[in-house]
């Protein structure tokens, strides 16, 4: 072995220890999962010199692994999405337990090529390793891809050594998770019921007031009908009731609606809390619906600051089926958090698109002009860390988004500029999936 051999085995070896020592760190210093995930992704493409990689996490409710966190140019197009787990490399490696070096991906017979069509990304070669305790099974798997370096029998090593580590600090990532979301859904639950009670009296109250005050409507109209002209009290009991006679209908509907929104919101937030939500109910409808009543109702928002609320709707959307309730629920989020970004004179628009082909997907746009979101912030937007840029925020809108686009089958990605704005852009296909399929 030449001295230059020699330097480079120890340069290596160097930044394999170094590695090691910066994931057993992480284990300590990231309590949650996906700060997990993201710190030993990093350390792995730092020291293998790779272009992109990304973690998957097993979800055994649909049989899928998961994009929990992706690193490269076309992070954005895969965070959150998800493949069967019998599906491409990533699954065989998945369920054998066995790590690949593969030099060229094309001659890979298992190599799923969708998404590389889908996305514009080339792979040319990787890495795909289980992530799993040493005596344990995969509850995921790391891919890393196309290094400046090629990929040798010691890097597969080294990141078979990150991500066993990784596993530990995952799974107690995990427990420590479960154990907060436990005490968070007690708490979410109580307050659900608490708003429950708190919404019936004004549920019952609007239900009782609307008949009487139709009946007292009526019984004044014929009381002035009657009244006869030379006797001016009919003409200013008239002129009194009128503004009320012609409003106080759809008003009381809004209250009632409103309320039963309130509940219904509340017991999703805290279903989506205790991972127990119920299907979906997919009914046929128009996507323009949904836009037009979210509009309404922060229409008056809107106005108090300032800002423009529009909607630019496609009149040719085809009807889909979809949860109108979730899809309200998604679209009054985004809307609702754009308006507080974006400055007195501004704008928040609404758009539909149909499908640029026959089959292909619908789009909705929330476009504001605000301030714009740091890329810190939108890292963690549809992933479980909690994020948000408003004072008191909760940073939950952004995942209920996220959850309703899945459920549609469809996805949610975000772009912006800080000082121009942002654009949150959801697709769902024209037929959602079956309860069969991940959504």
């Amino acid at each position: 072995m030449t001295p230059e051999e020699l330097k480079a085995q120890l340069d290596h070896r160097e930044r394999q220890i170094e590695a090691i020592r910066r994931t057993s760190d992480a284990l300590f210093n990231h309590p949650s999962v996906d700060a997990m995930v993201q710190a030993t992704l990093k350390i792995a493409l730092e020291v293998l010199r790779a272009d992109s990689g990304t973690v998957y996490l097993y979800d055994p409710q649909h049989d899928t692994l998961v994009f929990r966190y992706v690193i490269g140019p076309i992070a954005d197009q895969l965070m959150g999405k998800s493949i069967p787990a019998s599906q491409g490399v990533a699954g065989t490696v998945f369920r054998t337990g066995t790590p690949v070096l593969i030099g060229d991906v094309s001659k890979r017979e298992d190599f799923n090529a969708t998404v590389d069509k889908q996305t514009g990304y080339q792979t040319q070669s990787m890495m795909t390793v289980p992530v799993k305790r040493t005596s344990g099974s995969p509850i995921g798997v790391m891919q890393v891809m196309n290094p400046t370096v090629p990929f040798a029998q010691h890097d597969l090593e080294v990141l078979e050594v990150l991500c066993a580590q990784a596993a530990t600090g995952i799974e107690h990532a995990q427990l420590l998770e479960a154990q907060r979301n436990a005490e968070i859904g007690n708490r979410v639950g109580e307050i659900s019921h608490d708003i429950k009670n708190m919404m019936t009296p004004i549920e019952t109250g609007v239900m009782t007031l609307n008949p009487m005050l139709e009946d007292m409507f009526r019984q004044l109209e014929k009381v002035t009908s009657t009244c006869p002209e030379e006797h001016s009290w009919g003409r200013e009991v008239s002129d009194a009731i009128g503004g009320v006679g012609s409003l106080y209908t759809w008003l009381l509907e809004d209250l009632l609606t409103a309320a039963q929104r309130v509940r219904r919101r509340t017991q999703y937030i805290a279903g989506m809390v205790k991972g127990n939500l119920p299907p979906p109910i997919f009914e046929e409808g128009s996507l323009n619906d949904v836009v037009n009543d979210v509009v309404k109702t922060l229409k008056r928002t809107a106005t108090d600051k300032g800002i423009s609320l529009k909607t630019d709707l496609d009149k040719a959307l085809p009807r889909t089926p979809f949860d109108y309730d979730r899809f309200y629920d998604c679209l009054y989020n985004l809307v609702n958090n754009a308006l507080p970004e974006t400055p007195s004179g501004g704008s928040v628009t609404v758009r539909t698109s149909g499908p640029p082909e026959p089959g292909g997907n619908l789009t909705i746009e929330v476009v504001d002009t605000g301030r714009g979101i740091p890329e810190e912030i939108r890292k963690k937007l549809f992933t479980n860390q909690v994020a948000t840029t408003k004072v008191g925020g909760t940073g939950l809108g952004t995942s209920v988004s996220a959850r309703v686009a899945r459920e549609h089958g469809g996805s949610i990605r975000v772009e912006s500029e800080l000082g121009k704005g942002s654009s949150f852009i959801i697709t769902i296909p024209p037929v959602p999936p079956t309860p069969e399929s991940p959504a």
